[in-house]
């Protein structure tokens, strides 16, 4: 995949996920344009063969979503992701015809678009897609902070938008700036929890894309 490193081994991981874990209970991808039922559970890291699963949720109706964020979108950047979602298949399927799994791709700033579905002859791979260069990054982020500098509980809708601000620009120095920004402004959010979430949700989203 196209990413600005591809090193992902942040000393503090299990940390923050351990953080993020009863976090992001209740919360849902709505503000991403993406209709699911809430999140039920963050759960643990699966790793893989050369990397590991960005994110992997329990949603509250019993299936699961895989979230990856991705600065790429070539057929042939897609087909590892069909042995990520077989191992998470063979390791949460009960094998009671139930198990259903979404899967959703988070696009940097640095994708316009992308083929809604891959087809690899013997199966397709057909991903619900979010393209952060198609967010008004300023503009949420004047949104909130006006928020949190007039004293008022961030809703987890403004919550979920700090998360991915850093992304929705390309290239890595502007990332790096709106995440540093970011970081800054998420220390007047009044209170402690949400401080927390965002900014350890914001380092895992980032972690692949910022050094």
């Amino acid at each position: 995949m196209d990413t600005m490193s591809k090193e992902k081994n942040c000393p503090d991981k299990d940390a923050l996920h351990k953080v993020l874990a009863q976090a992001y209970k209740g919360k849902n991808f709505a503000i991403l344009g993406i209709k699911l039922p809430p999140i039920h559970e963050l759960l643990p890291a699966i790793p893989l063969r050369d990397s590991f699963i960005d994110s992997l949720f329990l949603l509250e109706d019993g299936t699961y979503a895989v979230v990856e964020y991705a600065s790429g979108c070539h057929k042939t950047e897609m087909v590892k992701y069909t042995q990520h979602l077989a191992e998470i298949m063979e390791r949460y399927d009960k094998e009671d015809g139930r198990f259903n799994l979404h899967f959703i791709i988070i696009y940097t700033g640095d994708v316009e678009k992308a083929e809604s579905v891959f087809d690899f002859g013997c199966l397709t791979l057909h991903p619900e897609q979010v393209f952060l260069s198609r967010m008004d990054g300023n503009t949420e982020l004047e949104s909130v902070r006006q928020k949190i500098h007039s004293g008022f509980l961030l809703t987890d809708d403004d919550l979920m938008k700090l998360v991915v601000l850093p992304l929705s620009v390309p290239g890595s120095e502007g990332k790096i700036q709106l995440f540093d920004e970011i970081t800054s402004l998420t220390g007047n959010i009044p209170d402690e929890e949400q401080r927390a979430f965002v900014l350890s949700a914001m380092t895992l989203a980032a972690d692949r894309f910022i050094n």
